[in-house]
Order: structure tokens, then C-alpha cells, then sequence
């Protein structure tokens, strides 16, 4: 009884149903392919947007810099995170509190924070080119750290990419002088506690809402920054106004940042970083008069370029993720429609 092999009832189910069965599974694996790709250009889109939202708001807190201090500034932002997040979802307050990985998104938070105070920390010790050169290094430290904490597998796209960014970010910040240790430091550590928040952001993605994220952010940002602050007062609409707008603008890049990185992997994602020094330069002439020079000019091609080089070729480096599916001939895709025909009649 053991050696004997089950044969089905009748011919006409045996290769017929598992021919059904493969059909079935070729369209699944089309279907998923097809998913991916759309999630992963979407999450490049959001990316984009959210670095162009987060250049016009570093730009209005320069313009703010004059009628309030910093840590004000970014308490202001901070507040404005957690009454978004709450209008958005008003359940998130009890999500976050229920939720078990509350505490990493809260350490996730505290880089950020780390991130902003060796910023400014070392834009008061060296010029700000050279503080901008040296943070560019977290596109890179993301890639890295994306193998390790992410499992992530990176293409070589994705490496020409991020070196090709990384030497238009130098030549548009345009660096000059010698380097002194205390703030070349303070500006490595500013790109590596970067580099941990958009890892760190990558892999709470799976686990928490957007929401339970921003608010939990901006819960860990007004508790430090409201302990360090000097509060004044607006003195118009007008300033009250300029801080709406601050907050607007902090809530829409972040909204854009985590949703962008929950549907595409952060080695991907991490070379587009590159293109807030466009922005920064565009928005730059607009505000404050500021001329981009030849070098800017030549970076940013490069740093465009970048950007679309992972845009068409980043997502190749593995095959479900495959942006150009292989052409089939119309004989092949009428013999599969046929196929599929009969498998629906069954």
C-alpha cells in the first residue's frame, strides 16, 4: 500500500488542475511585481517631496532666526507634530501608548535631536559648506547600515549613486580651508545620528502608523526642547502667522519622510537626500538674494543625475523589483489568457 501512487479520478483533472494552479501562480507573482514597483516609485516620490518640504523649512527658520532662538523655534515645530499627528488620528495617543516599540521610536527621536544639536553645534565653530560636506556622509552611512540592521541587499546602482552625489555634494558646498577637529567631528556625528533616524525610521515603519510616529517625535522633541528654551512672545499676527506656517511645513515633511520610507528600502531611498542642496540653493535666491555660483551649478547636475540614476536603475538590483518586465511575444500572451480563461470556467 505504501508503494502504490495516487492517480486522479479522471485525465482531466490531473495536468489540467495543476496547469490551473500555475497560471494561477504566474499571476500572483505578475500581480506582485507590479505592487512593488508602483509602492517602491511612490515612496521615491514622497521622499522627494519631503526633502523639498524640509529645505523650505529650514529656510523659514533661518528667516526666523532674528525674532525667536532656536530651541524655540523648534519647540514651535515640535508642538505643531504632535497637534498633527492627533488631528490626522486622533486614536494614535492610545496607539502609541499600547504599543510595545513605543521606546524605539522615542530612541529613534533622541538621534534625531542629537542629529540638530551637532548641526548647529558645529555651524557655529567652522563655515557652513564645510559643516554641509561632512554631513553628507549619511546617505552613504545609510547604505551601510541598511545591510546590517535591515537586510537589505544594495546594488551597484545604488553605491554609484550615493558616490555620485557625495562628489557633487562636495563640489557645491565648495569647502576651503583646514579642518579643525572638534567641529569635523561634530559634523560626522551629525550625518552618522541621521543616518541611525532614517534606518531607524525604515525599520519602525513595519511596525507603527505613521501617526504613532510623528507624535511620538514630536512628544520627544517638545520635552527637550522645552527644557532648554528662552519663550518670547510674538509680537504681530504676522509672526504668528510665519509660525503656523513653520509648523505646516515641519508636519507635512514628516508625514512625507515616514510614509516615503514605509513603501521603499532605505538604501534606495537614501542617495535622494542629496537633492536638498538644490533646493536649499534654489530657495537661497528666492529669500535671501543669494547667487548659486559655478560650483553649485556643477553639483547640482551631478546631484540630479544621482537622483536619477537610482530612480531607473536602483530598483534592478533585484528581480521583484524589476521596473522593465521581459516582452512576450502576442502568441504567448493569448496562449495565457486562454489559459486563464479555462481555469476560471473550472
Amino acid at each position: 500500500m505504501s508503494n502504490e501512487t495516487i492517480i486522479p479520478s479522471t485525465p482531466r483533472e490531473g495536468p489540467a488542475a495543476l496547469q490551473c494552479l500555475r497560471v494561477r501562480e504566474e499571476n500572483a507573482a505578475a500581480s506582485s511585481v507590479t505592487i512593488t514597483r508602483e509602492k517602491t516609485a511612490l515612496g521615491i516620490i514622497l521622499v522627494c517631496g519631503s526633502y523639498m518640504m524640509y529645505s523650505m523649512h529650514y529656510a523659514t527658520m533661518a528667516w526666523m532666526g532674528d525674532l525667536f532662538g532656536v530651541w524655540q523655534l523648534i519647540f514651535i515645530r515640535s508642538f505643531a507634530m504632535v497637534l498633527g499627528a492627533l488631528v490626522i488620528k486622533p486614536a494614535a495617543c492610545r496607539e502609541v501608548i499600547k504599543s510595545p516599540y513605543k521606546w524605539a521610536t522615542a530612541l529613534r527621536a533622541l538621534f534625531q535631536i542629537a542629529c540638530t544639536f551637532c548641526f548647529f553645534a558645529a555651524a557655529k565653530l567652522m563655515p557652513l559648506g564645510q559643516v554641509t560636506t561632512l554631513y553628507a556622509t549619511a546617505p552613504l552611512i545609510i547604505v551601510v547600515l541598511s545591510i546590517p540592521i535591515l537586510g537589505e541587499k544594495v546594488g551597484r546602482a545604488s553605491w554609484a549613486a550615493v558616490v555620485m552625489g557625495m562628489i557633487g555634494t562636495v563640489i557645491a558646498a565648495n569647502p576651503a580651508g583646514s579642518l579643525n577637529l572638534a567641529p569635523t567631528l561634530l559634523a560626522f556625528a551629525s550625518g552618522l545620528f541621521w543616518a541611525l533616524t532614517v534606518v531607524y525610521t525604515r525599520k519602525a515603519a513595519t511596525r507603527e502608523s505613521t501617526q504613532a510616529q510623528l507624535l511620538t517625535t514630536g512628544l520627544v522633541f517638545c520635552l527637550v526642547s522645552g527644557l532648554l528654551m528662552d519663550w518670547t512672545m510674538p509680537a504681530s499676527w504676522f509672526e504668528i502667522g510665519m509660525c503656523a506656517i513653520l509648523g505646516i511645513e515641519i508636519v507635512l515633511a514628516q508625514m512625507l519622510f515616514l510614509e516615503g520610507y514605509r513603501l521603499a528600502p532605505a538604501s534606495l531611498l537614501a542617495p535622494l537626500e542629496y537633492q536638498s542642496l538644490v533646493w536649499v540653493s534654489i530657495l537661497g535666491f528666492l529669500m535671501f538674494g543669494d547667487v548659486p555660483t559655478l560650483q553649485t551649478v556643477m553639483g547640482a547636475t551631478l546631484i540630479v543625475s544621482a537622483g536619477l540614476l537610482l530612480t531607473l536603475y536602483g530598483n534592478r538590483r533585484k528581480p521583484a523589483m524589476a521596473w522593465i518586465r521581459p516582452r512576450r511575444s502576442e502568441a504567448d500572451r493569448g496562449s495565457e489568457r486562454g489559459r486563464s480563461a479555462a481555469c476560471r470556467r473550472r
